[in-house]
């Protein structure tokens, strides 16, 4: 009896290994879908580009046993499938190309291990340019845009290799140069009149070769040193007021005043860096002008006095047609 049971467990666990084995290796149709780039076969010597319409995505109609789709849907979740230039399906010669990617699939060494066939790919087609590059040297020239420098700015390196399209090598001209264009906010961290480097700076193509898709610039940065001119600005003010200063102890003691059409500065011109002059336009520094009377100006009863408006060094410089100011001092 117990011989028997023992035959018949054999026996069912041999069928159920059969029908897996069977059910693995049944032909299957599945689709998978794929990231798919072109490339090229020498970076320097041509490129290819493929048509806009196309989003870097496609799905492949295979058939073949189970058991071979496991590997391709792995291929699919972990790297891009990749057909290069003079791969069988895609042209080597410059020109305008509509590549059948099942063609192109079928031959492709990583799906041919699969052990499966490609029998659809949506979209069926991809139009590609194929393009013979050429190398050219250029020099590196720093932009700064509006900002202002002081001395002449250094990059390194001074010349870099472009890589562009043959069509395109008249239009650049002859004398190639490329851009160190450093932005607004990398300006704004240098502190003006301070030679500083900055790292990194990326390297932007000329006017002629931005639309260009296979032109690029080896190394894709530069290092510039430079030093920003200090930004200096001015602001004209109207009816500046003016304030008396004397010492505390003479305050209960004299009686001072100052004509009514001598208590504002009709004009006066504030000048210096840019960032002060700011302040002032928006009511961050108080500009005034000062009438400084000491006991001697009281006690000898002075008329007029000169009016001062900073008291203290200042980047700030101040001119006006108005130096001096009447006062009447009276003592009490």
């Amino acid at each position: 009896m117990i011989d028997r049971i023992k035959t018949i467990s054999l026996v069912s666990i041999i069928t159920l290994l059969v029908w897996v084995f069977a059910e693995a290796e049944s032909l299957q149709r599945r689709d998978v879908r794929f990231t798919l780039q072109f490339a090229s076969d020498v970076p320097a010597e041509r490129a290819i580009q493929v048509d806009d319409s196309f989003r870097g995505s496609i799905t492949v109609g295979f058939s073949g046993s189970a058991s071979a789709f496991v590997p391709a849907e792995e291929l699919a979740r972990t790297s891009p499938l990749t057909l290069p230039i003079g791969s069988p399906g895609i042209p080597a010669t410059p020109g305008e190309y509509v590549v059948s990617l099942r063609d192109a699939l079928r031959a492709d060494p990583e799906l041919r291990k699969l052990g499966l066939t490609v029998d659809r790919v949506e979209p069926a087609t991809v139009r590609v340019h194929v393009e013979a590059i050429e190398v050219r040297t250029a020099r590196v020239v720093v932009s700064v845009g509006d900002s202002e420098l002081e001395g002449v700015p250094e990059v390194s390196p001074a010349t870099v290799k472009v890589f562009l399209p043959a069509d395109a090598a008249g239009a650049a001209g002859s004398s190639l140069e490329v851009f160190a264009a450093l932005r607004p906010e990398d300006l704004a961290r240098l502190i003006p009149g301070r030679r500083e480097t900055v790292p990194q700076v990326r390297l932007e193509l000329p006017a002629a070769l931005k639309n260009k898709r296979s032109a690029r610039i080896e190394p894709a940065t530069a290092q510039v040193t430079l030093a920003v001119r200090k930004r200096t600005s001015s602001l004209e003010l109207t009816g500046v007021p003016i304030q008396v200063r004397m010492a505390p102890g003479e305050l209960s003691r004299w009686d001072v005043t100052i004509p009514e059409q001598d208590r504002f500065i009709p004009k006066l011109t504030v000048s210096g860096p840019a960032e002060l002059i700011d302040q002032v336009k928006r009511g961050e520094i108080k500009i005034a002008g000062t009438v400084n009377l000491s006991f001697e100006d009281l006690e000898k009863g002075i008329t007029q006095k000169e009016v001062v408006f900073s008291e203290l060094p200042s980047l700030l410089k101040f001119e006006s047609d108005t130096k001096l100011v009447r006062v009447g001092i009276k003592k009490r």
